[in-house]
């Protein structure tokens, strides 16, 4: 058990983390297997032992895998020093199941919390939180922006997504000048603002 330890350390993780980076499928579907196979297993047993049976788990490590893979791929989740990724994978799942257990109308104590292997924990439970946090805010700008219009849909994309010119986007939309184009774009902004406003 100790030369396990010793063959998923910093180095080891930090390859973990580039394969996750990468752009070749099979890698990548190599690196989230073997996420499943050697960092995930304390999310299972600490929803078994906290009140879940194994739907809960499984449901809970799909979507704890999901959401750190996604971290690492935008670049959000960073490795740190003398942690591990059980003990980030563990934090992002005690706060989903935290969350479902208040959803279900009960709060039950954490006595048998588990405590994750390495350093940093506090650490790692911050960075968590931010990133579920993170993911929350851009759910929530996603389906503001899927309630504008075609148009201001199609202005804030060539601008923020794709990095346009202001004087290419005239042109893509047709607009008269860069003037224009500026104009419509801040209108549009306005109406996103809007939105998040009066949702909140």
């Amino acid at each position: 058990m100790q030369n396990f330890k010793v063959l998923i350390g910093t180095q080891s993780q930090e390859k973990l983390i580039a394969r996750l980076r990468s752009k070749d499928r099979r890698e990548l579907n190599e690196a989230i297997r073997d996420v499943y196979d050697h960092h995930i297993s304390p999310v299972r047993y600490f929803v078994l032992q906290n009140g879940g049976d194994a739907h809960d788990a499984d449901d809970l490590v799909q979507t704890t895998v999901l959401n750190f893979v996604q971290a690492v791929r935008n670049g959000s989740f960073q490795l740190q020093e003398g942690t591990t990724i059980e003990a980030f994978l563990f934090v992002l799942a005690k706060n989903r199941w935290r969350n479902t257990l208040k959803q279900r109308g009960f709060m039950r104590d954490y006595v048998q919390e588990m405590e994750a292997t390495g350093g940093g924990y506090d650490s790692w439970e911050a960075s968590a939180q931010r990133i579920m946090e993170e993911r929350e805010e851009q759910e929530r700008y996603i389906q503001l922006f899927n309630l504008l219009g075609e148009r201001c849909q199609t202005i804030l994309t060539a601008y923020r997504r794709d990095g346009l010119s202001m004087r290419e986007i005239a042109q893509k939309m047709g607009f008269d000048n860069e003037r224009v184009a500026i104009n419509e774009k801040y209108k549009c902004l306005q109406k996103l603002k809007a939105l998040f406003r009066y949702e909140t």
